[in-house]
């Protein structure tokens, strides 16, 4: 974890692959609180849980499953004016037409660029 870097590193994500992850302000000011607690999410599932409990409360995210986060964060992006290519690269996808799924919650963001056209 490299949170003067505000990246994170996934061992072992989906499909067992290895990636580096961007971390937000409240995310490392989050992760900072647990530094030396060991690794952030791993162990059993069970503990993995916990952690991620644990990192919304400090930061003042509602816990809905890991799945959600995901979710909520391709859609925050989207709606914040991100392309999908960053969307993608954020989540770990390898193609660019899965992070598509989140464009369908841009409307509201392109009503706002559009408006005063």
């Amino acid at each position: 974890m490299h949170l003067t870097g505000a990246e994170l590193t996934v061992r072992s994500g989906k499909g067992g692959k290895r990636r580096r992850v961007v971390l937000g302000r409240s995310l490392i000011q989050a992760l900072e609180m647990v530094r030396s607690e060991g690794p952030v999410v791993g162990g059993s599932y069970p503990a993995a849980v916990e952690r991620l409990q644990r990192l919304c409360t400090r930061s003042a995210v509602p816990y809905r499953g890991y799945h959600a986060l995901r979710h909520y964060s391709g859609t925050r992006l989207i709606q914040e004016g991100a392309s999908l290519d960053d969307v993608a690269r954020h989540l770990g996808h390898s193609a660019l037409e899965t992070a598509r799924i989140y464009a369908k919650w841009s409307d509201d963001a392109l009503k706002r660029r559009l408006g005063g056209w």
